[in-house]
């Protein structure tokens, strides 16, 4: 998606064609998750119903803003779902990824799995802030970058932060074989 997102951008540098290929793309992407798997995942589905009409009100009304939210939008859902979940059920979504990881991944504490979890969904909702900085007071230039180059590194150096936390507690180890 962020492949195709800078691609489109770079090659017309037109926002309404960005919008009609991600549009596209994502809901090409709900299609063929329901068709693999017989059900489209929840994040994915509230991405695609928040961009389905804000993305036809961003392509009626001529201006960007309105498709330009919907990653504020999805942001706040998420970090605040992560948060209010993992205060009421525990790190329910962090527990799934690791348990991917195979059965070492058992020995992480609940705690330092609550402060990942903590972490990552308040770090959602500053992103969510963070583009409406980029929406308001930057141009759509460096939105579209942000989007593409600065959300990847944030993603990135949260994702590196979470896993060092994890490792710095000596409770998550990758073995070998």
């Amino acid at each position: 998606m962020l492949i195709a997102f800078a691609l489109t951008w770079g090659i017309t540098g037109d926002f309404f064609y960005l919008t009609y290929v991600i549009m596209g793309l994502v809901t090409t992407q709900v299609i063929l998750e329901k068709l693999a798997h017989s059900k489209v995942s929840k994040p994915l589905f509230i991405s695609w119903c928040l961009l389905m009409p804000l993305g036809m009100v961003t392509i009626a009304l001529q201006d960007p803003v309105f498709l330009q939210w919907k990653f504020s939008i999805f942001h706040w859902l998420f970090g605040l779902s992560l948060v209010i979940s993992n205060l009421y059920r525990g790190p329910i979504l962090l527990n799934m990824l690791l348990s991917q990881l195979g059965p070492q991944s058992n020995s992480t504490n609940s705690s330092a799995r609550s402060n990942v979890t903590n972490f990552a969904g308040f770090f959602l909702i500053f992103v969510g802030f963070l583009n409406l900085y980029f929406i308001y007071f930057m141009s759509l230039e460096a939105w579209v970058q942000f989007k593409i180059w600065g959300v990847t590194i944030l993603n990135f150096v949260m994702m590196s932060a979470s896993i060092a936390y994890l490792m710095k507690k000596g409770e998550f180890e990758i073995k070998e074989g």
